[in-house]
């Protein structure tokens, strides 16, 4: 996954189906984010977005299929702590 905050800078790589990556931090601005697959160095999609500010989180997951047809790949931030904070047990 790339970032064009980051002068397009590769921020997350080899990413195995699932598993995730480990926490990027990136500026809380409107920024492109392009998503390759690592195995055929074809771009995959992207998607423009304005991550939350701290302390809230983002993940963005790749829901779709490849080879296209009625369910192409599409980039979907969902938000790591939709309550609105940080867990307090």
């Amino acid at each position: 996954m790339t970032c064009s905050a980051n002068g397009t800078t590769e921020i997350a790589t080899k990413i195995d189906y699932s598993l995730g990556s480990a926490w990027v931090t990136v500026p809380t601005v409107s920024a492109t984010y392009g998503f390759v697959d690592d195995s055929t160095g074809k771009s995959i999609t992207t998607k423009t977005e304005t991550p939350p500010a701290a302390p809230l989180g983002s993940t963005n997951m790749l829901i779709g299929l490849q080879s296209g047809g009625a369910f192409p790949v599409q980039a979907v931030p969902l938000a790591d702590a939709p309550e609105g904070g940080t867990c307090h047990p």
